[in-house]
């Protein structure tokens, strides 16, 4: 079948290359400033927002609090992702995404901007929360409308390899963020806690200004213009993709409460378990964590590439089953307290399973779904499993570390348990490769 995009090439004009080119770096620029701010914040969560946000909290407490208002910003996802999706599938991809990214960007800044526990009590914390509220609700509908922008934009042939690049952005939003964050982290102790750690989050604006220049370049996709010359934009199409599609969102939920905890597991906790109850220097942990979101880049896109030649699925099940089988021995080289293996485990950690999953999803649940509720369908897959066990990774993490005097047994059994939801997730769900955008049209 011939893919909606490429039809509209001929009709309307709209998806000429350059345009394409366009929307991919427009939904891929916004997805940096998403990634870098979610990155920044838990990076913030696991080293610093403890004592200056919650003093005389003690050390678990206060991890255990800062750790908290990580999650309060994944209990706001779903309920961003849900509202925007709907006005995304309503009135648009574009004007939606422009939106999305003005509140995220402009929440962390504020973040930067905030007086810490010691000058202002109680209130410091509530604003953090109120501030991680409209990040999260932002952030919520960000990737998932990016997913669906680059998705619309790509034909079927390459479309997994073309929704890697938003997949692939969000590492370079987290290596962006983890690089400031470790530059700061240099400074001398007493200034980094005073005002070093505000640099990243005020220099957010900066990229929020870079990515609204491309973003406004951005014309709205073909096939959302085909659907709404057609007649077939819905007034609600999120409580439709429930009604009829809820075969299709019950897998694809299982298959991200497999690859979200992951990725902040090793993004997050990680750094805490390593640098906290472990020796390993801070900076050398930043370090092999830069170096593992890099990695996660090219192999975002490879296996894209693969996706879009032996199917979704085996690249999907691939990863998958590797953290079942990895879940152990990732702690095992945390625990030898060597940087280099540390490093190791964390780019296992990254680009397989991150690598493995998230444009190659992308691209799945956008052929999926019929364009009138893509992004409805697309945000219900990913931010409610985001909010109940994404968010929730490292205080869950925190919490199973202590309840076991500070081993991490149950931590990896709690992966492993995730990792195989994701399995039979995946098993669920149809393949999808060779279907065009339209082809969700036809078949329901």
């Amino acid at each position: 079948m011939t893919d909606v995009a490429a039809t509209d090439i001929d009709r309307s004009g709209l998806d000429t290359k350059d345009q394409r080119r366009r929307a991919i770096i427009g939904s891929s620029v916004g997805t940096i400033i998403e990634w870098y701010d979610f990155t920044l914040y838990g990076l913030a969560s696991a080293l610093i927002f403890a004592p200056l946000f919650f003093p005389g909290a003690g050390t678990l407490a206060g991890t255990l609090g800062a750790f908290a208002t990580f999650a309060v910003g994944f209990g706001a996802r779903p309920v961003g992702g849900l509202i925007f999706a709907h006005f995304g599938d309503r009135i648009g991809r574009k004007t939606t995404l422009l939106t999305t990214l003005l509140m995220m960007g402009l929440a962390t800044t504020l973040i930067g901007l905030l007086p810490t526990g010691e000058s202002i009590g109680i209130w410091a914390p509530i604003l953090l929360i109120v501030l991680r509220l409209f990040q999260g609700a932002g952030a919520g509908a960000e990737f998932a409308g990016a997913m669906t922008m680059a998705s619309e934009s790509a034909p079927t042939k390459n479309r997994a390899f073309v929704a890697g690049f938003p997949g692939s952005a969000v590492y370079v939003g987290m290596a962006l963020a983890t690089c400031c964050f470790a530059l700061v982290s240099l400074m001398p102790s007493e200034l980094f806690l005073a005002w070093g750690w505000r640099i990243p989050f005020v220099a957010s604006i900066v990229i929020v200004a870079f990515a609204l220049y491309f973003r406004l370049r951005v014309k709205e996709t073909a096939a959302f213009k085909a659907a709404e010359r057609k007649g077939e934009v819905t007034t609600a199409p999120l409580v439709e993709a429930v009604r009829t599609h809820w075969r299709i969102l019950l897998p694809g939920m299982a298959l991200f409460v497999f690859a979200l905890p992951w990725v902040y597991v090793v993004q997050t906790y990680s750094l805490n378990y390593t640098t906290g109850t472990l020796s390993v220097d801070p900076t050398h942990a930043l370090i092999g964590l830069v170096i593992a979101e890099l990695l996660t880049i090219p192999v975002t896109l490879l296996c894209g590439r693969l996706a879009d030649r032996i199917g979704r699925k085996p690249v999907l099940m691939a990863a998958a089953i590797f953290g079942v089988v990895f879940a152990f021995p990732m702690f095992w080289l945390f625990n030898t307290e060597n940087s280099w293996l540390v490093g190791l485990s964390l780019i296992l950690g990254l680009a397989v399973i991150q690598g493995g999953t998230i444009g190659v999803s992308a691209a799945m649940l956008a052929e999926l779904f019929p364009t009138r509720m893509r992004w409805s369908g697309i945000a219900i897959s990913r931010e409610i499993p985001a909010a109940l066990v994404g968010g929730t990774a490292p205080l869950v993490a925190t919490a199973l570390v202590a309840a076991t005097g500070g081993s991490p047994w149950l931590v990896a059994v709690y992966l492993i348990v995730l990792s195989v939801i994701g399995i039979v997730g995946i098993r669920f769900l149809p393949e999808t490769l060779h279907r065009g955008v339209e082809a969700t049209e036809l078949q329901h």
